[in-house]
């Protein structure tokens, strides 16, 4: 391994103010979870993970600039990723029930569905792959990193956005238990479902 504790640790840190960060991505998480229950944000946090870990190891080894020859394709996906948020959001939106209820239990979504969503969004979204060909120079040494060192690196992202995205929708879930009245979980699903639509309309605007 040729890179430093220290330089981990600094990675870590700016790593993790990244994250933390709202942002369309993760007001989507929010917003499945409160609708469907902790496992759907759960799922496309997952999605989500192992799209951004494979823009790392683009950024690591010089392959966004491959990835640039097929901006097209990718721009594809991250629209099929958004409608689908924009389609659940108005499914909230206008049913005739509340879902963000204790009824919500039996009416989970595909746990595969999230994940593919997830995956779309962020492996459709060459930003992601800009932002870390900017941020590891910073911290690591480029012209010596190898297969090792983006072992590291991935094995410290992991627990960091695991805990930022997991933690969101547990919260989210944790609130959406709360509810009891129909009514009153029928107008969360219609603020949930903005929330998802709107974060389908600036995950395919950016």
């Amino acid at each position: 391994m040729t890179i430093e504790w220290y330089q981990l640790l600094l990675y870590a840190m700016a790593y993790t103010v990244m994250v933390v960060s709202p942002g369309p991505f993760m007001a989507a998480i929010v917003a499945r979870s409160a609708a469907f229950g902790f496992p759907a944000g759960a799922s496309m946090a997952l999605g989500g993970w192992f799209a951004e870990k494979i823009w790392i190891l683009c950024a690591i080894f010089g392959l966004a600039v491959i990835a640039a020859q097929f901006e097209n394709l990718l721009i594809v996906l991250k629209l099929v990723g958004a409608a689908w948020l924009i389609w659940l959001g108005l499914k909230l939106i206008f049913g005739s029930t509340g879902m963000i209820s204790t009824e919500v239990e039996t009416r989970r979504e595909p746990f595969w569905r999230g994940v593919a969503t997830g995956f779309l969004i962020n492996i459709g979204n060459p930003k992601a792959a800009l932002f870390f060909m900017v941020l590891f120079p910073g911290f690591f040494d480029m012209t010596r990193i190898g297969w090792v060192d983006a072992v590291v690196i991935i094995a410290v992202s992991m627990p960091i956005g695991a805990a930022s995205d997991l933690g969101y929708a547990w919260l989210a879930d944790r609130a959406r238990r709360m509810l009891k009245n129909q009514k009153t979980a029928k107008r969360i699903d219609q603020a949930t479902g903005g929330v998802l639509a709107g974060a389908g309309v600036a995950i395919a605007s950016v």
